[in-house]
């Protein structure tokens, strides 16, 4: 047995010994009981090692082959039982706020140990659902505290605002769904919170008017927050709370209202200075977000360098998008995820350039269009990569297949030779499931497939799904003669979605078999499964 397994089967003896205590003596087992000082530790049978201690972090279990029918706790040193909690409570991560206080109901010896190093195993009381705060806090040292409510509403108001009445301890608020009037909840939030360090607000879908956050918030300053997290909540004056928040790694403004619009500029500036960044993610609710095409400033001489910044997601209009990321540079972006709204013109002269910075020494290699039926997503992949990696997602709102692929036409084309000119393998598929109709078909005869594929001249493999096959077969067949090799030049393999109309399928392609053929670059073709 490893120190792992030892220490999940103290953890289970402290479970089961609470639970019986508290069955017998107190209904609410997170709130501390006091017990006899002569109450004995358990013994734990047959554990077949036995522990040899040195210092700190260096216990060390050695197998042996005479093992002690019984070994009690008893004969373990009070630092071997600490490195134990420690080991045992950091390999449980954001649960140990509801597994430290088991252990303090199985004996004093446990619980001095435990209570004599608060800092070395994070102990934090947490503040949930059904907990009544008030009690709770009264009962138990002045540890951290973890506020963590799923549903906010006004019957739980009282034990929020019990738990919010200690700024100075308060390390985690997250509140999952606010049903509560954002004001009532902003009001017990004026102060300071110095030790605040992760802030999750998540409001329920506002309607079409939301109070903003005041910039008297948290009282303007959180030194310490490492993770930000707001939903569905305007928050005007975030920059002077980001001021003091050098921090930050993870930075989530998810639906922002259009209440609560900040321009690119004021974005560009209010994360220049989050040094350790590593996520960011911008998405607004409303493609009324935008710029002003009247005061678009030209791009900037200088940008802000964001170093340890490797995912950046965005939702919104392409020139929301293009001012931003031509305020900022990021040398470690790794995952790129954008959503645009439906429009026009997309406008992305800057994220190639954005793109270009990103430490790849291997190209993307990969490429994949889905259709469904209110969008329709890209992604820019490396197969030759150990672990299959996305690079870069894009995805558009819209419907109709003629719309959709004349928008990732635009968007491809913009794309820098050098991102794009790599991709070997493109995949196509009709995500709806649903094949099309006679009627749709003929509707659809002028969607831009050609238009889409001079982007991808490198392209070897090409798969195509069977509901979208005809559509592709009748651009590719309007191509005769030298027109045969100036989309897909270099396409070798054609792989077609098996079904029952495979047969006829591979005659309706033949024409533009037979004219690259013809021209010397001939085209295999082979079934394909489908994407999985």
């Amino acid at each position: 047995m490893n120190l792992r397994k030892l220490a999940r089967k103290l953890i289970r003896v402290g479970h089961v010994l609470s639970s019986s205590q508290s069955r017998s003596t107190d209904s609410e087992s997170d709130i501390p009981r006091h017990s006899p000082s002569n109450t004995s530790p358990p013994e734990i049978h047959n554990i077949g090692e036995r522990i040899v201690c040195s210092q700190k972090g260096s216990s060390v279990i050695r197998a042996q082959s005479q093992i002690s029918p019984q070994v009690t706790i008893c004969s373990l040193p009070d630092e071997v039982l600490l490195d134990i909690f420690e080991f045992c409570l950091l390999d449980l991560g954001k649960l140990r706020a509801r597994t430290w206080p088991k252990l303090v109901h199985v004996c004093q010896r446990w619980r001095y140990t435990v209570f004599a190093s608060p800092l070395r195993l994070d102990l934090r009381i947490l503040c949930k659902d059904g907990t009544p705060v008030g009690k709770l806090l009264d009962v138990w040292p002045p540890l951290p505290i973890e506020i963590q409510y799923f549903s906010v509403d006004p019957q739980v108001e009282e034990n929020i605002i019990a738990a919010l009445e200690h700024p100075n301890r308060v390390r985690t608020i997250w509140f999952s769904e606010i049903r509560m009037p954002l004001e009532s909840l902003a009001a017990v939030m004026q102060e300071p919170f110095p030790e605040l360090e992760s802030l999750f607000l998540h409001r329920k879908w506002p309607g079409p008017t939301v109070p903003a956050l005041p910039n008297s918030f948290l009282g303007g300053s959180a030194p310490r927050l490492r993770s930000l997290h707001l939903r569905h909540i305007p928050f005007p004056t975030l920059p002077q709370l980001l001021l003091s928040s050098n921090d930050l790694v993870n930075l989530h403004l998810v639906r922002i209202p259009h209440s609560g619009y900040l321009s690119p500029e004021a974005m560009a500036m209010c994360i220049s200075a989050l040094t350790r960044l590593t996520k960011l993610s911008i998405s607004f609710e409303s493609p009324a977000s935008r710029p002003d095409p009247i005061t678009r400033p030209p791009p900037p001489l200088t940008r802000a360098v964001l170093p340890a910044l490797t995912d950046f997601d965005f939702r919104g209009v392409s020139e929301y998008l293009e001012d931003l990321v031509a305020q900022i540079e990021a040398p470690l972006i790794d995952v790129i995820e954008i959503e645009f709204f439906n429009q026009l013109v997309f406008d992305i002269q800057q994220l190639p350039r954005f793109i270009s910075h990103a430490p790849a020494p291997i190209p993307c290699d990969t490429a994949y269009i889905l259709i469904y039926h209110d969008k329709v997503s890209m992604c820019f992949s490396s197969m030759r990569q150990p672990s299959y990696t996305q690079f870069l997602t894009s995805k558009i709102s819209c419907r109709g297949v003629d719309w959709q692929v004349s928008s990732v036409a635009q968007i491809c084309n913009q794309l820098s030779e050098s991102f794009i000119s790599g991709i070997e393998r493109l995949f196509i598929e009709d995500s709806t499931r649903v094949m099309f109709s006679t009627t749709f078909q003929d509707v659809m005869e002028e969607t831009p497939w050609l238009e889409l594929f001079h982007s991808f001249a490198a392209v070897r493999t090409l798969y195509i799904s069977q509901p979208i096959y005809p559509d592709i077969v009748s651009a590719l067949r309007e191509l005769s003669g030298e027109t045969a090799t100036e989309v897909l030049p270099a396409l070798d393999n054609l792989y077609l979605q098996a079904g029952s109309r495979f047969r006829s399928e591979q005659k309706d392609i033949e024409p533009f078999i037979i004219a690259r053929q013809r021209s010397g670059h001939p085209v295999s073709i082979h079934p394909w499964d489908g994407i999985h």
